[in-house]
This record gives structure tokens, C-alpha cells and sequence, in this order.
């Protein structure tokens, strides 16, 4: 299981791959289903789409 927030490299949130299983800070874990990478400014938004339960979302 990947451990994923804020602090986690760019590297490590480029490396999720559909089908891994990850886990956020608040305790939200899941199979990712789909993963959309957003660029905004001075930013990227990663968000993962689980298979059961949610999104996590990652902004770096």
C-alpha cells in the first residue's frame, strides 16, 4: 500500500499505476480506478478516482 499527501515526492505520486492500493492521511484507502493529473499555475492537482469509496486528491 502507497502512503500518499503533500509531502510525498512528485516521483512517487507519478509512479500510481490503476490498481494500486493507496492510503492518504485522513485514513481514506483504496484500489485506484483512474487517475486524472491536473496542472493549474504553480501547481498539479493528482486525483485519484478509487474503485468503492471516493477520490483522494493529492495537490502539489
Amino acid at each position: 500500500m502507497k502512503k500518499l499527501n503533500k509531502k510525498s515526492s512528485t516521483q512517487q505520486l507519478d509512479e500510481v499505476k490503476q490498481g494500486d492500493l493507496i492510503k492518504d492521511d485522513t485514513g481514506k484507502t483504496g484500489e485506484v480506478e483512474n487517475i486524472e493529473i491536473l496542472t493549474r499555475k504553480k501547481e498539479t492537482q493528482y486525483y485519484y478516482k478509487l474503485k468503492h469509496d471516493g477520490t483522494i486528491l493529492v495537490i502539489k
